[in-house]
């Protein structure tokens, strides 16, 4: 029992630990003020990426998680907002975060969605995995309102 209760005690450790070392999640507006078109004569308002770190012990054990941004107006987001013994670092989080930054700007068009997933061993003699989901995208100024009638 005395073995458990340490091993216990050394895993509680390293989630608080990774916790504070960059277990988190960012996400960022950056908002453009050129009206140079990039594609097929779509003109952007801002660009958008977001990543989301989690850590799992021997790739399967949740350690701690960040979590998604949806709620909020500041155009970059960088916060410590961990999670303990969770996994949320997933597409399906990172695509909510995207629907709020696009609530933020006030445009659901986007352009150029891109996602990519990577796991890494972290430092622990390799029994730490970090597991890091990133999005990106262009977001597209909305479409004028149609006239009625056609004039």
């Amino acid at each position: 029992m005395r073995i458990i209760g340490k091993t216990l005690a050394a895993l509680s450790f390293a989630a608080v630990v990774l916790s504070f070392t960059g277990c988190s999640s960012y996400s960022e507006i950056a908002r453009w003020k050129s009206n140079i078109p990039v594609n097929d004569g779509e003109v952007p308002l801002a660009s958008f990426v977001t990543q989301n770190f989690s850590y799992q012990l021997l790739w399967c054990i949740p350690l701690c998680t960040g979590l998604p941004w949806t709620e909020g107006n500041n155009d970059v987001v960088d916060e410590f907002n961990v999670e303990l013994f969770a996994d949320k670092a997933t597409i399906d989080n990172n695509l909510r975060s995207l629907k709020h930054a696009l609530d933020v700007v006030g445009s659901h068009r986007i352009t150029h969605l891109k996602t990519t997933e990577d796991n890494s061993l972290a430092w622990s003699l390799f029994l730490v995995n970090r597991h890091e989901v990133r999005t990106q995208c262009m977001i597209l100024k909305p479409e004028p309102p149609k006239k009625k009638g056609g004039k």
